[in-house]
């Protein structure tokens, strides 16, 4: 499948742009048509906006020589542009890791990419280069991530890609320097980051750290990289829950940890008890029988009030959202909640929270992967050929497994974990249940029939440029359009449509915001936008400005377009929607997702 499109897109591209000759045609007819879509690359004729497709197929089915030479150009500032140069770098990972393909040549070279001040360049671009370097082997790199690593300067998601880095060299000097971080570290975030990736080559080591670094947790420090690093590993539950059990761990510290363990699909019995007990919360509770279930649905339906349940369902504490998605945004691992209560009794609801193991969707069912070096991956299966699988695991994570690399396998659980309400009073459970049964009935929560932007992008941190004033058109380019996909985070609207910015909130009054949402045109045509927000908010269509004004009509291209929006702070409403005039020819999708 994969030959027969590499030969109809090298014929294709051979034929658009005049280069055709019988040798080339014979060589795109071979199964390794590589070569002749490099040749395309090399000959300076093929558009830039044709280059990723390229690049992509080169070093998907290339060899050693191809990469070298993909790798070349990364590593120039101007021969590709900056997104293409960021997903050449996780396409070169991928050839490593699955097909176990690692270029020609000195691959020392990749160390042009970290020269400097790293911390002032693209994180994507270094990250990439870090993760390639430890996968190649590249010892010449070590006492740069050796000084990111050890660096207070260092942002922390540099840090943990150089200590990651190290692992991935796996020399006994780079080993000692994590196993020294991670016992020793200057502070509980690069101990806790260092344990996480312990975690990968001494199991152990990395549970005995972590017993000795959750007792410290408070609310400013995430310790998603170290419990998602354990619980991936064979045993790492049970290991921890070991190093936990005579433990004095605050409340605050169990409740952190316990949270976050639900929220990415795990209740594993021993660690779950463990962290329970010391964040005075009860243990799980069995599921209800049927006839329970029937009264707990009467009551939800008597006493839930579906306004406050919404506000239950946004908790990040929950991550009801990180799982599900309301009008096609949100989490892709759990059911679509879009008309859920029109088409489910109460009841159905009350057993699918209380006992999501009684009845998995097709759909949804897990499996669970055992990998050689004692890995363990759960997520529902994407697709899967003879070279590696891929599944979505329970924060969305799309992850590849080589399939060489799978030991064993295995059906799992539902990825919403059972004795995720201990976190809800009883009201607070009556209110969500509610809310979710009211999901498509007629009112407040039925089906939009306008297009809304229900899935938004919200810039992490706005340079002070774009912050002080309204940029024009250059300086939106280069400080928010071109920023990597790392530099925004997701957050979604509320099932009515409109958007709480006050949820954005990090304290800082009078902050500016910058949101960004996205739809697709397939067939090109008249659209119109409306927007409603704030007094003082600017918005651009792509790069065209709008201020002053709500309302706007336009002919519209095929492709992927971007509503940017500025607001002036964190409070009030925001609203977009995307109409079809009558007699349009447009045809688009609002995009959704995670």
């Amino acid at each position: 499948m994969l030959t027969h499109l590499l030969r109809t897109v090298c014929l294709s591209l051979v034929l658009a742009l005049g280069l055709f000759t019988f040798g080339t045609s014979t060589a795109c007819a071979q199964a390794g048509a590589a070569g002749p879509l490099l040749k395309l690359l090399q000959s300076g004729r093929l558009p830039k906006e044709r280059q990723p497709q390229v690049v992509e197929m080169v070093v998907t089915r290339g060899g050693p020589d191809d990469l070298a030479f993909i790798v070349g150009e990364v590593i120039k500032d101007d021969a590709f542009s900056a997104p293409l140069r960021r997903q050449s770098l996780t396409w070169l990972a991928d050839a490593a890791r699955v097909r176990k393909v690692v270029p020609s040549g000195d691959l020392s070279a990749i160390k042009q990419l970290l020269t400097g001040d790293v911390t002032k360049r693209d994180p994507a671009i270094i990250n990439g280069a870090i993760e390639l370097a430890g996968l190649w082997k590249v010892a010449a790199v070590r006492p740069q991530l050796q000084e990111l690593a050890q660096s207070d300067k260092t942002p922390a998601a540099l840090r943990r890609a150089a200590i990651g880095g190290l692992v991935s060299l796996g020399d006994a000097e780079s080993k000692q320097t994590i196993r020294d971080l991670a016992s020793s570290g200057k502070s509980v975030q690069l101990r806790l980051l260092a344990a996480a990736e312990l975690a990968a080559i001494d199991l152990e080591a990395a549970a005995a750290a972590a017993g000795t670094i959750i007792p410290e947790l408070t609310s400013k420090i995430d310790p998603a990289p170290l419990l998602d690093a354990i619980l991936g590993r064979k045993e790492g539950a049970e290991k921890l829950a070991a190093q936990l059990k005579d433990k004095k761990i605050p409340e605050e510290a169990a409740k952190i940890s316990l949270r976050h363990m639900y929220s990415v699909g795990r209740s594993d019995a021993a660690l779950s008890d463990v962290l329970s007990q010391a964040a005075n919360i009860a243990l799980d509770a069995p599921p209800p029988t049927q006839e329970e279930a029937a009264k707990i649905a009467a009551e939800v339906m008597a006493k839930g009030n579906a306004e406050r349940g919404e506000q239950i369902f946004r908790r990040k504490d929950l991550s009801c959202i990180k799982c599900h998605s309301i009008a096609q945004a949100g989490g892709q691992v759990g059911p679509e909640l879009t008309a859920l209560g029109s088409i489910s009794p109460a009841d159905y609801v009350v057993n699918s929270i209380l006992n999501p193991n009684l009845a998995i969707k097709e759909q949804y069912v897990t499996r669970v992967l055992l990998t050689a070096d004692g890995g363990v991956v759960t997520g529902i299966v994407i697709d899967r050929d003879d070279t590696r699988v891929r599944v979505r695991d329970a924060a969305g994570k799309i992850l590849t497994i080589p399939a060489a690399d799978i030991e064993d396998e295995a059906e799992g659980k539902s990825l919403m974990p059972q004795g995720l309400t201990k976190f809800l009073t009883h009201d607070e459970f009556l209110d969500l249940a509610r809310f979710v049964s009211e999901l498509g009935k007629p009112g407040p929560y039925a089906v939009r029939k306008v297009p809304t932007i229900q899935r938004w992008r919200v810039l992490s941190s706005p340079e002070k440029l774009v912050l002080d004033e309204v940029p024009n058109v250059e300086l939106l380019r280069e400080h928010v359009l071109d920023t990597p996909d790392s530099a925004w985070t997701t957050s979604y609207g509320m099932a009515g449509g409109d958007f709480p910015l006050a949820e954005l909130s990090s304290g800082s009054e009078g902050a500016a915001l910058y949101l960004q949402g996205q739809f697709d045109v397939i067939d090109t045509g008249e659209i119109e936008l409306e927007l409603t927000a704030p007094t003082g908010t600017v918005w651009w269509l792509d790069a065209e400005p709008f201020e002053g004004t709500t309302l706007a009509k336009r002919e519209i291209a095929t492709g992927t377009h971007r509503v940017t929006i500025r607001v002036p702070k964190a409070a009030g409403k925001l609203r977009m929607e995307i109409r079809k005039p009558t007699d349009s020819t447009a045809n688009y999708t609002v995009l959704g997702g995670q």
